[in-house]
């Protein structure tokens, strides 16, 4: 999960936007703002899911628009980004890693794989590999036991894996 302790490591590597790409982006913020009947707090939660689909993560410059829009303080936004898994404030991998840790998941593997991903990509849960290429995350259930463990990554679903077959898996996603 992304804290506001995060946002510091998104900095290090984030590259600075253009003026013209900041105001792209901004456009885009208005117009998701605009298709809402106001601009309050009542809309917190579904503005950020709207501008989260499609930058991918919260950036800092958003979530300071959305506090001077929306007349609220930075607290309550980090409020709804703590409490709800789903937002992110530091940009994702091109792929996201979602591995199974539901029981049989857990008990045919799950911590090896996940173990096998950390040693080959340096990730672990919530965190993104140096080329931002994965982000690992982890699901309580994926609904397919019967394939266990098992993994979706980005859209595509895969059971049955293990250490090395996620990491063959992974190379295809590297081409």
């Amino acid at each position: 999960m992304d804290t506001p302790d995060s946002e510091n490591k998104a900095e290090e590597t984030a590259t600075e936007a253009t003026p013209e790409e900041k105001k792209i982006c901004m456009e885009t913020v208005n117009r998701i703002l605009d298709s809402f009947p106001s601009r309050t707090r009542r809309y917190l939660i579904p503005m950020m899911s709207k501008i989260q689909a499609e930058f991918r993560y919260l950036p800092e410059d958003i979530i300071k628009f959305l506090m001077k829009e929306l007349k609220i303080t930075r607290a309550e936004i980090y409020g709804v980004i703590s409490f709800y898994h789903q937002f992110r404030v530091t940009e994702p991998g091109k792929y996201i890693y979602k591995l199974c840790y539901g029981t049989a998941c857990f008990v045919k593997g799950a911590t090896i794989i996940a173990d096998k991903l950390k040693e080959k990509y340096h990730i672990g849960q919530g965190d993104t590999d140096p080329s931002k290429l994965f982000t690992l995350e982890f699901a309580s259930c994926l609904g397919n036991c019967g394939a266990a463990p098992m993994a979706i990554i980005g859209d595509d679903t895969h059971g049955n894996i293990d250490p090395e077959k996620t990491i063959e898996i992974c190379n295809t996603y590297t081409l």
